[in-house]
């Protein structure tokens, strides 16, 4: 979900009544409430349901909180990537946690709202239908006309949660003990390597994904220093264009990262697709022009629940901002077949639905 990861063009486009986002295109207007069944079931399965049907026309997408960083200049050294403790122990059964920030005011680009950016979290059983969680996760003033956007959440081996969030080409670093908890900024930490993150535990060491120039470049978590140590890029974006909004997930022993492409550094939200790239570790990913295409739609995150690929997306809604306005692609077949629905919220303390994060937690 709506910043689940801007130009003076694009910030003229939204003056001149663009609509602002919290993320790009996709399924039909009819909301779908009832989540698939999965035919082929993890440890716990999902609830039974009649499987609604399959999405048919794409949805105009709305605009998202992306801000393409600036190429970078200089590739720092690949830091040792050696876990420092046992990764957290798998929870194999739980709910989908989804993490959002939240914008009041619609006609703009929700990260120039004024005043204090807060992130939501919202939780479900199926993977569709969310109750939005009591309270705050984060809020941040910048003091400025940029403000934080793109919550991304991980947990820790020490079973706490780390938090990054995009302010521009700038990360902002946040924990908590539990994911349900209010997490608390690291006024320590720095980093303007790169935007829009998003991180993945792999056995024990933490990678962080983000948008670097116009590729998605890789940096590991140093937890004896709480730093990011940047290693490279992992997918290089075809010539013009540009891969932007990483999200990773793992299922059995293939790694995932889904990412939304745009024809050209800066194109309107309308124009990103959705796309999905395989790893064996982590580290060495498939490359853009072989990677499988999902769906119309922005600032991508994605998580493994209970056997099915949830697939959540900005765009859904011509108007931004609405609880209707993000989407779902959701995979029974381990990534093979998606089929779209739009998600819904409630208690909703915020009119927006910006930059989705999703994870997976315990009951």
């Amino acid at each position: 979900m709506l910043t689940r990861k801007f130009t003076a063009v694009f910030f003229v486009a939204i003056l001149l009544g663009f609509t602002a986002c919290s993320p790009a295109a996709s399924p039909s207007e009819t909301i779908i409430t009832t989540p698939p069944t999965a035919t082929t079931p993890s440890d716990t399965a999902m609830p039974t349901a009649t499987t609604p049907p399959p999405a048919t026309t794409p949805l105009t997408a709305a605009t998202p909180t992306i801000t393409t960083p600036p190429p970078a200049t200089a590739v720092p050294p690949t830091p040792t990537e050696t876990p420092t403790q046992p990764a957290p122990e798998p929870e194999n059964a739980g709910v989908i946690r989804l993490y959002y920030y939240g914008c009041m005011v619609k006609g703009i680009d929700p990260a120039s709202a004024s005043g204090p950016h807060n992130i939501y979290s919202a939780t479900s059983n199926d993977g569709i239908n969310f109750t939005e969680d009591p309270g705050v996760r984060f809020s941040y003033d910048s003091g400025s006309t940029f403000g934080i956007t793109d919550p991304d959440i991980v947990r820790m081996n020490d079973g706490s949660w780390l938090m990054f969030l995009s302010m521009g080409t700038s990360l902002l670093k946040a924990t908590s003990p539990d994911s349900l908890g209010t997490f608390t900024r690291d006024d320590t930490f720095r980093w303007n390597q790169g935007g829009v993150p998003g991180s993945y535990n792999f056995n024990g060491t933490v990678r962080t994904f983000i948008n670097y120039g116009s590729d998605i470049g890789a940096a590991v978590y140093e937890p004896a220093n709480g730093s990011l140590q940047y290693t490279g890029i992992v997918i290089k974006a075809p010539a013009g264009a540009a891969v932007e909004s990483p999200s990773v997930l793992m299922v059995e022993d293939t790694y995932y990262m889904i990412y939304h492409y745009s024809p050209y550094p800066g194109a309107m939200p309308t124009e990103h697709k959705v796309y999905m790239a395989t790893s064996p570790d982590g580290i060495t990913w498939s490359q853009h022009d072989t990677n499988k295409f999902i769906c119309n739609g922005s600032v991508p995150g994605a998580v493994y629940y209970n056997g099915t690929i949830f697939v959540y997306y900005c765009g859904v809604g011509k108007q931004p901002g609405e609880q209707s306005d993000l989407g779902v692609a959701v995979s029974l077949d381990k990534g093979l077949n998606f089929t779209e629905y739009r998600i819904t919220i409630e208690n909703k303390a915020s009119t927006g639905i910006v930059d989705p994060a999703p994870v997976f937690v315990a009951d």
